[in-house]
């Protein structure tokens, strides 16, 4: 029995890891423009659109996203930190800990 492999994000179908690779990247990057751009607001949860992406692809290749793919994979990941600078998104543990940090008296 000659059975077609068959791999899914969110409600989408892919008939190969390379398919569903292309579209996750194109999403991901035009996400991203569209940050740029102003259409979308720099916030996390536009960010995390993107991001859960880049993640789904890593997981997929468990680790090690093919060559092919990586300096573009790369990229993507280095302009999503670069919004994440750009809209002054502090990790919340960071945060509490810089807050606790203003309280103590020295």
């Amino acid at each position: 029995m000659n059975q077609q492999v068959r791999l899914k994000f969110e409600h989408e179908e892919f008939l190969s890891l390379e398919e569903m690779t292309i579209k996750l990247l194109n999403d991901a990057n035009e996400r991203i423009i569209r940050i740029d751009l102003g259409e979308l607001p720099n916030e996390r949860e536009e960010r995390n659109y993107a991001k859960f992406r880049l993640m789904h692809i890593e997981r997929c290749y468990e680790g090690h996203v093919h060559e092919s793919y990586r300096s573009i994979y790369n990229s993507l990941w280095s302009q999503l930190y670069r919004l994440e600078h750009q809209g002054n998104y502090t990790n919340p543990y960071l945060k509490t800990l810089l807050e606790r940090l203003r309280t103590v008296k020295l």
